[in-house]
């Protein structure tokens, strides 16, 4: 079975407006607190927040136990919209 971009937008369509207001407060909290995560990271450490928005500069691995804390917080909060979403399906 191949999805092409039609089907995709009908299923969109046929979500229900709070379902579709759930996938976008994930994809919200995961995208942009992940964006200003990175951005904190690199102020912490002395570097420009704009050095984190470079391809390939992953700064995980210089992550301290806070940084870890609130990137798994991310996670935490985007899946519980995820699955809010999921259980307001018709």
């Amino acid at each position: 079975m191949q999805l092409d971009f039609a089907d995709l937008i009908r299923i969109f369509e046929a979500m229900p407006g709070a379902q579709l207001g759930f996938l976008a407060l994930a994809a919200a909290a995961w995208l942009g607190g992940a964006n200003v995560l990175v951005a904190y990271h690199y102020k912490r450490t002395g570097k420009p927040a704009w050095s984190g928005f470079k391809p390939f500069a992953f700064p995980f691995r210089q992550f301290n136990a806070i940084e870890w804390l609130m990137l798994a917080g991310l996670a935490v909060l985007a899946l519980a919209f995820i699955a809010i979403a999921t259980s307001l399906n018709p």
